[in-house]
């Protein structure tokens, strides 16, 4: 049974797409899901089946779910902000000017 992460889903539309562990993406609807919806960044093991288009998951079970405060199920940081670049950039030209 192959595995994946869930790379995004849209409960409102109810499909989505995972990506397999060699990088290929997978559709996935709703229906094929047992326990209802995913969200992004869900742990799955699925079926390949065939679907009207392609090769699409079914069978897709969660062997782990994302984390509560990470609903995008990816690592991200927050972005800077712009007093932060500001900062960056006055500390980049006054080390150039020492280095002159």
């Amino acid at each position: 049974m192959p595995t994946g992460r869930v790379k995004v889903f849209h409960p409102d539309r109810q499909f989505g797409f995972l990506t397999a562990e060699d990088g290929e993406e997978v559709y996935v609807h709703v229906d094929d899901v047992s326990g209802g919806a995913l969200r992004s960044g869900d742990e799955v093991t699925y079926e390949v089946g065939e679907g009207e288009q392609g090769d699409k998951a079914v069978d897709v079970e969660v062997v782990r779910a994302a984390p509560d405060d990470n609903p995008v199920g990816r690592t991200l940081g927050q972005p800077p902000t712009w007093n932060d670049l500001e900062e960056r950039d006055r500390r980049r030209r006054q080390n150039r000017r020492r280095r002159r």
